[in-house]
């Protein structure tokens, strides 16, 4: 949370959420899910951020674009919200993000 003391724009992407329960789901791990749920309800400065129908179109034209695989398709999404929403970085550590050379990925 240092960098929002900098000016930084700080969204939350629903998808995202879904993957990270799902992730903890994964790794027997759902006890961790009500307290990190919690946790981002009460960051009041992080802006939720829902997926529309335009960003799954955007999504199709990046894809095909840069030939990205299918098993790319979530961060794909990602990715179009982020151009929707003009944000340029992202907090990840997944690689993916790295083949998508106007997004920073920070982590």
């Amino acid at each position: 949370m240092k960098k929002s003391s900098q000016g930084r724009k700080q969204l939350h992407q629903r998808l995202i959420l879904a993957q990270v329960c799902s992730y903890l789901k994964w790794k027997g791990k759902e006890h961790a899910i009500p307290p990190f749920l919690s946790f981002l309800k009460g960051v009041t400065s992080l802006q939720k951020v829902e997926t529309n129908i335009l960003d799954f179109e955007e999504a199709k034209s990046i894809q095909s674009q840069h030939s990205f695989s299918g098993s790319m398709w979530d961060d794909i999404i990602i990715a179009a919200q982020m151009k929707r929403l003009n944000v340029k970085e992202i907090y990840s550590n997944d690689k993916d993000f790295d083949k998508m050379r106007w997004i920073e990925r920070i982590f």
